[in-house]
């Protein structure tokens, strides 16, 4: 009796070691997303334009809340999940600040340069500051973008706003979440491109 117990307590632990490398095979993989620029777009300075203007892209600061790997969504008032198998491929400051760089070379057209390229600031047109205040899904399948913005000229005249974007998403789908998402960073780039053309002039 005490040899079969012997025998059957390594083979007992074999057994459940297997069985929980099955289950944990069975784990669906992490899914990883970007956010990324404007596409499909050309956009020219006319012939005998005056030169690009140049924007130091200061900051972008998004919420601790959402500063982490995981996809965070709203489930409710005052509630949020936050996704271990839905996750952001960079980190999301850099992934925002470098789609907004992306979309305003583009849009303006500009040299967008961020802060850390001090050595420009005698060719510096304008400094850009974000905040972001709110960037998630909500439990209404919405996704929102609530961001406050500063457009400091060179000679000191300083604009501030705040925005808010919504665009329809998905309660499941965390693709379709981040296509939604992705969208609303574009109407932001899209305004504040906007405004550099009519500061511009």
């Amino acid at each position: 009796m005490h040899i079969n117990r012997l025998v059957f307590l390594p083979l007992l632990s074999v057994l459940l070691l297997s069985l929980a490398a099955c289950v944990g095979g069975a784990t669906s993989p992490s899914q990883f997303y970007m956010l990324e620029p404007i596409t499909g777009i050309e956009h020219k300075r006319p012939v005998g334009a005056a030169k690009k203007p140049v924007i130091i892209l200061k900051s972008v600061h998004i919420p601790y809340y959402v500063d982490r790997p995981q996809i965070v969504t709203a489930t409710d008032k005052n509630a949020y999940h936050l996704s271990e198998l839905n996750r952001w491929a960079e980190a999301l400051d850099h992934n925002i600040s470098r789609v907004l760089a992306q979309n305003l070379t583009l849009l303006v057209p500009a040299e967008v340069l961020f802060s850390k390229n001090s050595n420009t600031a005698e060719r510096t047109s304008f400094r850009l500051s974000i905040n972001i205040l709110e960037f998630h899904a909500d439990p209404q399948g919405q996704a929102g973008l609530t961001a406050q913005w500063q457009i400091t000229r060179d000679d000191g005249m300083a604009l501030n706003r705040q925005v808010s974007y919504r665009e329809p998403a998905s309660i499941t789908d965390y693709s379709v979440m981040v296509k939604a998402l992705n969208e609303c960073l574009n109407r932001l780039s899209r305004d504040l491109a906007d405004e550099l053309q009519r500061l511009t002039v």
